[in-house]
Parts: C-alpha cells; sequence; structure tokens
C-alpha cells in the first residue's frame, strides 16, 4: 500500500496543470483516499531546486480548519508550498487523544518519500501527538531509503512525546522514537504549559538520537495557541507571526541538510503504542513515593510557609497557574471546601507556578481565593514534584503521607470529594 501510494502521488505531480492552487487533492491508494489540500503560488509547477515545501501533518485533534489554513497562507506567502494533510478524513477516523494510533506509519512515509522525490528541501511539521506520527514516519523513510538526500528538517510545535497521559507525582516517560529521529529538528514550546518545566528532558532525549536542534521558547501563550478559539490577545499576536517564525526554522535547519550521522537502526518497533489513559475521575490513591518533597514556598504577603510545619493537619497542595481555565474553573470550590473543612485541622496551599507576583497578585484582585497562594516564580517545584499537567493536587494526611491525588479541575467541596477526605480527618 505505502509503495502504491507513493507512485501514485509521483504520478499524480507530474501532471498538475499549472495555476492550480490552494485547491484539495484527492489521492486514492488500495481502499484508502488520502485528502490533501496544497497551497502556494507555483502549485502545478514542478517545484525546482532550492524552493522549500513543508508538509503539514495534523496533531491527534486534526486540522482545524480556517485558523490552520491562514497560517499555511501566510508561509506560501514567503515562497514555500505548503502540503495540509488531513489524515482523519482519508482514514475515516474521529479526531482525538488515541486517533493518530490507528493510522499506518508506512503511508505516512510512503507520502514523505513522493514529495522528497521532487527535487526541493522538504520539511516536516507537526504538533502535540502528531509528532511522534511524524518522527516515526520520518525513521521509516529513512530505513527504506538510506541512500536518499537528507530532508530539510522538522519542526515540532507543542509536541506531545510522553508514553502517556498526565499522573500526579508520576516522572515524565518519553516514548522510544524521541531518541530514534536523527535528524535536524526545530523545537517550539509555549511557556504556558506544564510541559515546559519538562522542555530539558525532551531535549536530551532528542538530541540522544543524534538531532541537532534548535529550541524555541513561545513567551505568554499555551499549547494550542495557534488553533484555539478563545485565544488570548498575546496568543492571537504571536499566531500571527508564527508563519514568519516557520519560515525563520526552515532557514535555521537548512545548513544541517547534508550532516545527519547515519541511519536509524531497522530493529525498533515503529508503531505507536496505544496512550494509556491514567486519568481517573474524582482522587483516587497515590502510587508515587508517600513521602511529599519539600515545599517551602513565601505567599502573597511574603510569610514562608512549609509543608513540614503543617504536620497534624491534612493538607490540600494544589499547583495551578493563572492562565490554565480548569485552575480557575475549581478555585471557588477550593475556597468553600477551606471554609467548610478549616477548623477540622485542614488546610489549602495553592503554589502558583512560574508566573511574576504582579501577575498573580492583579489575577487574585478579580479572582480572590479563600487560602493561602504560594509563589514558586522560578517553577522549582515542577521537577521536584513531577507537576506534567495543570492544575495537580495531593492530598497529604496528618502524619505528612501523601494519601490521594489528582490531575485536572475538581468540584472540590462535592460530596465525592468530602467522603474522600473525611477518613483522613477523623485520624
Amino acid at each position: 500500500m505505502a509503495r502504491r501510494l507513493a507512485a501514485m502521488l509521483l504520478c499524480w505531480l507530474a501532471g498538475l496543470s499549472q495555476g492550480w492552487g490552494g485547491e484539495s487533492v484527492t489521492l486514492a491508494a488500495g481502499d484508502t483516499e488520502f485528502y490533501l489540500e496544497v497551497i502556494g503560488e507555483k502549485v502545478g509547477e514542478r517545484v525546482g531546486e532550492g524552493e522549500p515545501r513543508l508538509l503539514w501533518l495534523p496533531s491527534e485533534y486534526g486540522l482545524q480548519g480556517e485558523r490552520e489554513r491562514a497560517m499555511a497562507e501566510g508561509v506560501a506567502e514567503r515562497d514555500v508550498e505548503v502540503w495540509l494533510a488531513d489524515l482523519h478524513a482519508s482514514y475515516f477516523i474521529n479526531p482525538g487523544r488515541s486517533s493518530l494510533n490507528e493510522m499506518a506509519v508506512e503511508d505516512v512515509a510512503a507520502l514523505i518519500h513522493a514529495l522528497h522525490e521532487q527535487a526541493a528541501p522538504l520539511y516536516l511539521l507537526s504538533s502535540g501527538r502528531g509528532a511522534a506520527l511524524l518522527l516515526g514516519a520520518v525513521r521509516e523513510w529513512r530505513t527504506q531509503h538510506p541512500e536518499a538526500s537528507p530532508l530539510g528538517g522538522v519542526i515540532l510545535l507543542h509536541p506531545n512525546l510522553a508514553v502517556d497521559s498526565p499522573e500526579a507525582g508520576r516522572d515524565m516517560e518519553y516514548l522510544p522514537i524521541a531518541s530514534a529521529s536523527n535528524l535536524p529538528i526545530y523545537l517550539m514550546q509555549p511557556t504556558h504549559s506544564a510541559k515546559i518545566w519538562h522542555l530539558s528532558g525532551l531535549v536530551e532525549r532528542l538530541e540522544a538520537g543524534g538531532s541537532d536542534l534548535y529550541r524555541h521558547v513561545l513567551q505568554d501563550v499555551s499549547d494550542g495557541f495557534e488553533v484555539r478559539g478563545d485565544a488570548t490577545p498575546r496568543e492571537r499576536e504571536v499566531r500571527g507571526e508564527l508563519p514568519r517564525m516557520l519560515v525563520a526554522a526552515m532557514e535555521l535547519l537548512d545548513p544541517y541538510n547534508d550532516e545527519i550521522r547515519g541511519v536509524p537502526a531497522p530493529d525498533m518497533a515503529l508503531d505507536l503504542p496505544a496512550w494509556k489513559q491514567v486519568k481517573e475521575a474524582g482522587l483516587h490513591p497515590f502510587r508515587g513515593d508517600p513521602q511529599p518533597p519539600e515545599l517551602r514556598l513565601a505567599d502573597m504577603r511574603g510569610r514562608i510557609h512549609d509543608l513540614r510545619d503543617y504536620l497534624g493537619q491534612v493538607v490540600l497542595v494544589n499547583f495551578w497557574a493563572t492562565w490554565c481555565p480548569p485552575c480557575v474553573e475549581e478555585i471557588p470550590s477550593m475556597g468553600r471546601l477551606a471554609q467548610r473543612l478549616g477548623e477540622r485541622g485542614f488546610t489549602i496551599l495553592a503554589a502558583n507556578l512560574g508566573e511574576p507576583r504582579a501577575r498573580v497578585a492583579e489575577f487574585l484582585e478579580t479572582t480572590p481565593a479563600d487560602f493561602p497562594v504560594l509563589l514558586d516564580e522560578g517553577g522549582d517545584s515542577a521537577a521536584s514534584w513531577s507537576i506534567r499537567a495543570y492544575p495537580t493536587s495531593f492530598l497529604v494526611d496528618r502524619e505528612g503521607i501523601i494519601r490521594y491525588a489528582y490531575f485536572g479541575a475538581l468540584e472540590w467541596d462535592s460530596d465525592s470529594v468530602i467522603e474522600t477526605i473525611e477518613p483522613l480527618l477523623q485520624r
């Protein structure tokens, strides 16, 4: 199927009529039709030597309509032909967290090969979980075509290369493909994401596979900023600049085209493992080290709070950020919980990660918190507490042992939560 797709696509490219641009393309391969949209002034002509192409693969949530198309048009205006691949429509699969697991790495590798054969530098882009499919397809292509000239490189926008979904207190574990890509990579990661605290670890994994790597930190935007309908003014501003950034990334990657070191070993499993969903509804027993890491931070008034000083109380330790909608959503119910249980030896310590005091103070003026808000401007607690998502909460008993944990927002004064906390208060 993969070889047939490559052959059919090459034939189709050769037969395009001049002047055809910004149109949808349907490619039949076996029982599957592959849907792409080609954007660029020179579509319909054979792209010449030195004129770049960008193959844009979707995240697990699929192509996002007009917003992604607008960005692709912005890239095309800078003399880069863009191919948007609608893989979900091609495979008749609904977008979702595990959707890319059902797509064939070999087919994407064949698509890469077909475009690469057109004598133009080919760059590849994906985001989120799509990064894993993309890296796996590149590795498959390079294994099948070890003598082919190198690709232009890969651009990863807030990639998700974790083995499973976040679990409170569990260390980040990366997919094997993260250490087996061995090609030039430009990595873009927003700061408004728990993944920012694990960026150095991801860089280490990618570089361990032989990749030359650029990292680009995007300030004050969140994962998915490029397509979100509720984007902030700052996110819309950066989204407008993204086409320029992508073309600049290609220019930076270009010198590495002839410096890829070796071919990946062919004995590694290329298929993506099934996404492990470990999140459970409500508080669940903590499965990590029950001894809590150090937590010693100042609150908004400068008073130091040390978790060790709260022995004898039940403590809800919550990690959050002002830009995180679920974090904001749960603040009122946390306040009600503190009022309801405070006289029984219950305390909430809400540690804000990575934001300056002035920003947190401004936020609390409109969204007051009826419990201590602690400041960790450097985000040091993210590593020691293994924070992989916001909000993440830990319930510590009177003996200072972590008993329960959860990532995501909860209605903290709900009956189910109270029933979980109640036995700890009675000890």
